[in-house]
């Protein structure tokens, strides 16, 4: 159709920069455009991707798209159809290295002929809905698009930096996305405040934020991120009062650098400062051939009241280590506090006025520092029950005077790098483990869809009966050490809930799904499905001494016991039960009071709670119903954010 009349506005279209004559760089593969025309779609009712061939045969709507592809750019042009205002924009793209260009379409609201002058004040107008296309709508940050066509290819004089969220995909996957979410959010909302006017934040990926800062100064470039890291460490997550916020920062200050050359910089240092955790690693302009991360050097805290002493030590290994100091155990203290993820060990003497050496190895154990700081002992004492004493507190090694100088500075060579070892077996340990667990879970998720589809259930049931497990787990684990919930076995119960009506297979499925009251001999046999689920498993030879089968037994035979003895099938009361089954139970009873309405309410989560708070279904552990309450607002939006069945 023939517009009555267009007007067209180049470069300034709200989508690029004025006088933005610059090709986007980079090429999208056919899925990251598929995702991108899914965003778009969300502000602009008709989006598709047309190919030079298509644009040129004249395939596009108007002309917008022949002139985004000429000049590899963007336009947008507004036309009328009748009393219609239509928007068209062109936007040009390389999808696996095919020129093509993205048209959007959409009717504008105001159905008001334009005279030529008015355009300007309706451009304006529709310069912040424009702007959503360059706005990530998890954390509001700008999004990669931003990146690719505003600062890919510019040359800056700024600080660069790429922060990574410590242990993201872990904890998204345990406690939910919507868990996630809140501590992107978290992440963003903290940042923008410690951040300038002219500052940039744009999220580049699942678990990766990128840092422009044009306004900091080489001088105070790291100590501007450390204070972000700090700051991060120290903020709540709304909503998840267990969840704690660690990031990695790699960081790159450049002078009329290219920004996309210390981007990549910046990512090679965030990912050695991820192997560290909750660490800062910074350095100047790299090389053009900078190819591996640079190593910075290690930092030495001595700890003695001792001038003289420190002053020897320092000499010892100023040529080797940057060396802090601390006069006393306050001091030392004070300094870990500030700065513990600078300091790669410590080395500590025993007598000191006030706060002791042994008082400080106390305190560091107790605030988990010796798990990432290793502490070797100098001291003149050299008892046996001072050495002991001194190993039983956590000390990596310790040294009496007097000593040779050779022979501490390779102990404390060897002592670094074993820590450095062990750092990097348990991150290896931990993505075998978590292998493992996401191939268990994907086995576990398909038998799950054939029991529910076997059993009539929701979609969603057994994925959010594991969700609500983790949570009230990880609740209880908080609330009191009554229970051996380590982690990993919080991650294995978690896993087997998904199983615990597994027995339901072996149930005649007129039964399984009869409406209205059952009989008393029909109430028995689907009653048994507990034996029958936990005699599945018990048939299995390889599984009798198998810690996830013995978690998945008592969990199937028991989750429907009551702490009261009121349960099936073995009438178990209290702690006879075992806590893997509690939990279970009562995550499985509040999943199916709020997904099934009755008479067509829908219950609310306050009143499910008060319902299973007040004994209407049973009889719960009293500490697992405090953990419900106080983590009811937590389970409300995890509830939410579950894909519901369509």
């Amino acid at each position: 159709m023939t517009p009555e009349r267009t007007i067209e506005k180049k470069g300034d279209t709200g989508v690029q920069d004025k006088d933005e004559k610059t090709a986007q760089g980079g090429s999208m593969t056919r899925q990251q455009a598929e995702q991108e025309m899914e965003q778009l779609r969300k502000v602009f009712p008709s989006v598709r991707m047309l190919t030079a061939e298509q644009v040129q045969a004249g395939e596009a709507v108007g002309d917008a798209a022949r002139q985004a592809l000429e000049e590899k750019t963007t336009h947008s042009r507004m036309e009328y159809r009748g009393q219609e205002l239509y928007e068209v924009t062109a936007l040009f793209a390389q999808v696996e290295g095919t020129p093509c260009v993205l048209e959007l379409e959409r009717r504008l609201d105001r159905i008001m002929l334009l005279d030529p002058e008015e355009s300007e004040q309706l451009f304006n107008n529709l310069a912040e809905y424009r702007g959503k296309l360059y706005r990530d709508a998890v954390t509001g940050a700008y999004n990669e698009r931003y990146y690719q066509e505003k600062y890919r290819s510019r040359i800056l004089t700024a600080g660069v930096a790429v922060l990574r969220v410590d242990d993201f995909k872990a904890a998204n996957d345990v406690y939910g996305r919507c868990a996630g979410n809140s501590v992107l959010e978290t992440v963003a909302g903290v940042l923008r405040r410690n951040l300038g006017e002219k500052d940039r934040l744009i999220r580049r990926g699942e678990d990766r934020l990128l840092l422009l800062l044009p306004e900091v100064g080489q001088s105070d470039f790291g100590q501007k991120l450390e204070h972000l890291r700090l700051q991060l460490a120290a903020a709540g997550v709304p909503g998840y009062s267990h969840l704690h916020i660690s990031v990695s920062i790699g960081g790159v200050w450049i002078r009329d650098g290219e920004v996309s050359a210390a981007v990549e910089h910046a990512e090679r240092l965030a990912t050695y400062a991820q192997m560290q955790k909750n660490t800062v690693i910074t350095e100047q302009q790299p090389e053009r051939t900078a190819a591996a991360p640079v190593h910075r050097r290690q930092s030495v805290l001595i700890v003695d009241d001792s001038e003289l002493n420190r002053k020897m030590l320092g000499q010892m290994l100023g040529s080797r280590f940057d060396i802090a100091e601390a006069a006393s155990g306050e001091a030392c203290l004070q300094l870990l506090e500030q700065n513990a993820t600078g300091i790669s060990i410590v080395l500590l003497d025993i007598h000191m006025p006030g706060i002791d050496g042994f008082t400080v190895l106390e305190e560091m154990n107790q605030k988990n520092l010796l798990e990432q700081i290793p502490v070797i002992m100098i001291s003149s004492e050299d008892t046996v029950d001072a050495v002991r004493r001194a190993f039983d507190l956590g000390a990596s090694d310790y040294i009496s005077r007097p000593f040779d100088a050779k022979v501490v500075y390779q102990r404390i060579i060897n002592t670094i790098q074993l820590y450095a070892k062990q750092r990097r077996l348990s991150a290896m340990a931990a993505d075998l483990a978590f292998e493992k667990e996401r191939a268990s879970r994907m086995m576990i998720g398909i038998l799950s869809q054939v029991v529910e589809k076997r059993n009539g259930e929701s979609r969603d049931h057994v994925q959010r009966v594991a969700q609500l497990t983790s949570m009230l787990l990880a609740g209880l684990a908080q609330k009191t050490d009554r229970y051996p919930l380590t982690r990993e076995m919080r991650r294995t119960i978690a896993t087997a809930a998904a199983l615990h009506d597994i027995g339901k297979m072996e149930i005649c499925e007129d039964l399984l799904h009869k409406e209205g009251p059952l009989t008393e001999a029909e109430r028995r046999t689907l009653q048994s499905h507990t034996l029958l689920g936990a005699q599945m498993l018990e048939e299995q030879p390889e599984c009798r001494d198998d810690a996830f089968a013995r978690t998945a037994y008592n969990i199937c035979r028991w989750h429907h016991e009551r702490y009261d003895g009121g349960g099936y099938p073995d009438g178990l009361q209290g702690e006879q039960i075992p806590i893997e089954a509690q939990v279970v139970g009562l995550a499985d009873v509040y999943e199916r009071l709020v997904s099934r309405p009755v008479d067509g309410h829908a219950r609310t989560h306050s009143e499910v709670v008060q319902m299973i708070c007040t004994g209407v279904c049973g009889a719960f552990n009293p500490l697992l119903l405090d953990c419900l309450q106080d983590m009811e607002v937590e389970i409300a939006r995890a509830m939410q954010d579950t894909p519901e069945e369509t």
